[in-house]
C-alpha cells in the first residue's frame, strides 16, 4: 500500500511538536487517499522510534552513526532509502530551519515535486491540494504537484497535534550514508537553560511601544513569567537591544503557533504577522484602534499597555 510518510524532527532527545503534528497531517492524507500514514525518524539508534510509534501506526526507522547529528546530506540520503524501500507516495516536513534546508533536496533526489510553506492539504479528485502562505500571508495560493511523488513542507500549526495512543510497529529501514559533507563541530545555546519559544505554549510578545528596555522587562517579561510562559518581542525591540535576538518573532525570527499569544504594543506589520498568524489566541493591545494587528487579534484591547497590563497582572 502506498504510504505518506512524515519526518521526524527531534532535538536533544525528544520529539519536536512539529513531528506530532506531522503525524495528524500524515493520518487525514493517507485516509482521503487510501493510503498508510507512516513516520520516518533518522538518529543513531531507535530510541525514539519507539516514542513515535505511539502516535502513528508504522515508524520507518534509519538508524546509522553518521544521523546522530543532522546534515542535508545524511537527512537527503536516509529519506532517499525509505522512499525507494517503500511504496512512497508523499513526504511531509516540518518547515523548520532543517527542514527548508533538506527538503528540496530530497525532492530532487527521488524526482518528486515540492511544495514548501504549507499551511494545509486536501485531496480533491485524487490529487492533493496544498494551500500555502505567499507576500508574507497576504495571499493564499493552492498548488499541487505534476509528479507522481510529492514532498511538503508544513507551517509550525498548520496541523493540531495528534495524541498518544497505541504502539504502532518499528520497522528498520537501511541506508548507506556517504559524501557527508558537512560536520558539526558543536552546538551554541544561544539561551543557556531557557526553552527555545517556538515550542512555547504561551507567549507574550512586545514590540515598540513598550518605549525602553527597561520598561519592556518590567512588563513583557514578568507578564510572561506569571503566566508561565515565554516573553517574545517584534524585530524593532530586537533591534534595539531590548532582548535576544533569539526571541524575535516574524518573518526573520521565529514562527510560532502557541495556544495564546500576547502582543502588545506591536503594531501588526506582515513581516510580524507571518511568524505568529498560526497562534490559537490572539491577544492584542494597541493604543491605536486601526493598528493592523487588530484584523487578526481574537480579542483585541484598545488602551494603554502600562495599564492594561498592570490591571491583568493585579487580576493574576
Amino acid at each position: 500500500m502506498a504510504k505518506i510518510v512524515a519526518i521526524a524532527e527531534h532535538r536533544n532527545g525528544k520529539l519536536t511538536d512539529a513531528t506530532l503534528e506531522l503525524c495528524k497531517a500524515a493520518k487525514e492524507l493517507a485516509g482521503a487517499l487510501g493510503a498508510e500514514p507512516a513516520v520516518a525518524i533518522m538518529s543513531k539508534d531507535d530510541t525514539l522510534a519507539k516514542e513515535v510509534a505511539k502516535y502513528i501506526p508504522l515508524v520507518l526507522s534509519v538508524t546509522n552513526a553518521a544521523l546522530e547529528g543532522y546534515t542535508a546530506d545524511g537527512y537527503t540520503q536516509a529519506i532517499k532509502a525509505v522512499v525507494e524501500t517503500q511504496d512512497v507516495k508523499g513526504v511531509l516536513v516540518p518547515h523548520s530551519y532543517d527542514g527548508v534546508d533538506y527538503a528540496a533536496k530530497v525532492a530532487m533526489a527521488i524526482g518528486a515535486g515540492i511544495v514548501s510553506n504549507c499551511n494545509k492539504a486536501a485531496v480533491e479528485g485524487g490529487s492533493v491540494v496544498f494551500t500555502r502562505n505567499t507576500y508574507n500571508g497576504k495571499i493564499q495560493e493552492m498548488k499541487k504537484v505534476n509528479t507522481d511523488k510529492f514532498v511538503a513542507t508544513f507551517e509550525k500549526g498548520a496541523y493540531d497535534m495528534e495524541a498518544a495512543g497505541g504502539a504502532g510497529t518499528v520497522t528498520a529501514v537501511s541506508a548507506d550514508i556517504a559524501n557527508v559533507r558537512t560536520k558539526s563541530k558543536g552546538i551554541i545555546e544561544t539561551m543557556a537553560g531557557a526553552v527555545d519559544i517556538s515550542q512555547a505554549k504561551i507567549i507574550v510578545s512586545g514590540g515598540r511601544g513598550c518605549k525602553d528596555a527597561d520598561k519592556y522587562k518590567d512588563v513583557i517579561v514578568s507578564l510572561a513569567q506569571k503566566l508561565g510562559g515565554e516573553y517574545a518581542a517584534s524585530r524593532p525591540v530586537v533591534d534595539s537591544g531590548w532582548t535576544d535576538p533569539a526571541r524575535q518573532v516574524g518573518q526573520s525570527g521565529k514562527t510560532v503557533a502557541p495556544d495564546l499569544y500576547l502582543a502588545a504594543g506591536i503594531s501588526g506589520a506582515i513581516q510580524h504577522v507571518a511568524g505568529m498568524k498560526g497562534s490559537k489566541c490572539i491577544v492584542a493591545i494597541n493604543k491605536d484602534p486601526e493598528a493592523p494587528i487588530f484584523n487578526i487579534a481574537t480579542y483585541g484591547i484598545v488602551g494603554d499597555l502600562f495599564e492594561v497590563i498592570p490591571a491583568m497582572k493585579e487580576k493574576l
